[in-house]
């Protein structure tokens, strides 16, 4: 069993925290994503792992044995990171070679797993390139390579696809993923580091949200998706982030209603036992939005237009309410037109969250 445990792992730097009461428990056969922008601590933790950097604080367990203090090349962790760290002077097979050749192990068997490796990854044409010769997908491709070779319990990959392009960090997504759900690979623990939830969604099955150095959230990774657990999720998991506003739960005769503004006001009665603060932040997803009034029952909110910004996957609509930046998303490219412009949104893709706490209550289901 590849159970790796970390209990009250902490880092600092000159005095900073970059990492504070990290624990978590990730069972083999998971894939794991560790999901937060640059500077959340994503990199120190993976190096604390592996055991190139040393805890200030916390323990280590791979199953039942404490690694905290055990070297590197001893604890049958492989690691991955974002640069490749190839050596230029070797050629991709002699790369690949390496982990296998400081185990000393029979030339023999380095030939035949430095062959079938590069066959999984589609480059057996290139290994007698040496890394300048190569583009950055196939760099990519021969420094998994060395990492899969070696004979581990734990992979460790750290934002490997970030220095590629848009399009090819798009095809070489799924193309990892496919590497990664390889039968040999299925009784170890999987461990990616990314920046954005493009890439936890498509790889993995379990995320851990590190933000500052601070595990925010841990759970399964679609159903967080649907259902965000907190705001603290909400504000950090999607690109952009989910809309939040603030609002109150007001009576005006006899009738309930969670209160924003006069267009966006939420019928209430039917929830009247589960509501029992006064205030209260209703979330919305980027995506929910629609140009046109098509369906009864739709709710009509104008938004001030900052910025359209077109990208590959969709236009981003940088928006203003009451003075408050919003987003919205569109899954193809339009031309917009600062200024006013009303969007309407179905009542219940409303999320409820509690204002003290930020835990969800539920999404909305009032009628209108």
């Amino acid at each position: 069993m590849a159970t790796l445990r970390l209990e009250g792992i902490e880092k600092s730097f000159s005095g900073n925290k970059v990492l504070n009461d990290i624990s978590i428990e990730i069972e083999e056969e998971t894939f794991t994503v560790i999901l937060g922008p640059a500077g959340a601590g994503k990199t120190t933790l993976l190096k604390i792992i592996s055991g190139t950097l040393k805890p200030d604080k916390g323990k280590i367990y791979l199953g039942d044995r404490d690694i905290t203090a055990v070297r590197p090349r001893d604890r049958r962790i492989a690691m991955i990171s974002q640069e490749y760290n190839l050596y230029p002077n070797l050629t991709a097979y002699e790369n690949i070679a390496s982990p296998l050749r400081a185990e000393k192990a029979p030339g023999s068997e380095v030939d035949k797993k430095v062959k079938k490796q590069a066959d999984i990854l589609g480059i057996s044409d290139l290994l007698d390139k040496k890394p300048h010769e190569l583009s950055g997908g196939q760099c990519q491709r021969v420094a998994l390579g060395r990492a899969l070779i070696k004979d581990a319990d734990i992979y460790l990959l750290d934002e490997p696809l970030t220095g590629l392009d848009y399009k090819l960090r798009e095809g070489m997504t799924h193309e990892l993923k496919e590497i990664l759900s390889a039968e040999h690979l299925k009784k170890v623990v999987l461990l990616y580091a990314a920046p954005n939830y493009e890439e936890a969604i498509s790889m993995s099955e379990k995320t851990i949200l590190l933000i500052n150095g601070n595990i925010l959230w841990q759970g399964d990774t679609i159903d967080a998706y649907h259902t965000p657990p907190n705001i603290d999720f909400a504000k950090n998991f999607y690109s952009p982030p989910m809309n939040l506003f603030d609002c109150k739960l007001k009576e005006k005769d006899g009738e309930l209603s969670l209160y924003v503004s006069d267009e966006i006001n939420l019928k209430a009665n039917l929830l009247k036992k589960e509501l029992v603060e006064n205030e209260y932040v209703l979330g919305l997803k980027t995506y929910t939005f629609h140009f046109e009034q098509k369906e009864e029952g739709l709710m009509a909110i104008t938004f001030n237009l900052t910025l359209a910004d077109v990208t590959p996957a969709g236009t981003v609509l940088h928006l203003e309410y009451k003075g408050k930046p919003m987003s919205g998303f569109f899954h193809y490219p339009k031309d917009f037109k600062r200024g006013p412009i009303k969007l309407f949104v179905r009542p219940q893709d409303f999320f409820i969250f509690g204002k003290e706490n930020g835990k969800l209550l539920m999404k909305y289901r009032g009628v209108q």
